[in-house]
């Protein structure tokens, strides 16, 4: 864990450390806190991909036509 080691304060945790750190406790999984703290972290990007994936086909598929 590189970015816990960097970081002192846990306000700082990046969220792939601080998830984990919080949320799971030995064998306890606090799973409700664990799938919205994933909702949250998935949907910005879902919705941005969403939005842009016209241009994402169009950059793959611009040398593929001769």
């Amino acid at each position: 864990m590189p970015a816990a080691a960097a970081s002192s304060r846990p306000s700082q945790y990046t969220v792939s450390v601080g998830v984990p750190t919080f949320l799971v406790r030995g064998d306890v999984y606090f799973w409700g806190s664990l799938m919205g703290a994933c909702l949250i972290v998935s949907l910005p990007i879902a919705v941005l991909y969403n939005f842009f994936v016209d241009r994402f086909v169009a950059g793959f598929t611009v040398g593929a036509v001769k």
